[in-house]
């Protein structure tokens, strides 16, 4: 093969080599930036889950203060016990209050009692939350050294 053929012929091969490396450097990129997209929308679809589970229970939850309010009859205290399985079963879960530390994050300070400074002496209103998100404070009655 003569000297300027070959040299044409390298030239084409690293022109063709230059294209490869840039088009499989692209499709590399584009195959990350699909599964960047694809986490971002899971993680998108997962808060709206939430956020459409947090605003059921945040119109459910009276219903719960309802029951509390009526007692412990056995009627009552079986429906209530169903309510909050179903809640439990998606992630909703009661803020533990009484006897615990005051914690502005979880519970609202309503009132003030006789009690160890800065812990929960009494639990006004429960508290839940939705996958470690505080739907709705819990309302506590927290001691105050006299």
């Amino acid at each position: 093969m003569d000297e300027p053929k070959q040299k044409e012929l390298e030239e084409k091969l690293a022109l063709a080599e230059k294209e490869r490396d840039e088009y499989l450097n692209g499709w590399k990129r584009a195959k990350a930036d699909l599964i960047n997209a694809k986490k971002e929308w899971e993680e998108g679809a997962k808060g709206l889950t939430s956020f459409i589970k947090m605003e059921f229970v945040e119109e459910f939850l009276p219903v719960l203060d309802a029951l509390d309010a009526a007692g412990e009859s056995e009627g009552f205290s079986g429906i209530k016990k169903l309510a909050l399985g179903i809640l439990s079963k998606n992630g909703i879960t009661e803020i533990e209050a009484l006897g615990q530390k005051f914690d502005p994050a979880y519970h609202e300070a309503v009132a003030e009692g006789e009690g160890e400074a800065q812990k929960v002496i009494e639990v006004l209103q429960k508290g839940y939350t939705i996958n470690s998100l505080v739907i709705r404070p819990a309302k506590v009655k927290i001691g105050k050294q006299l």
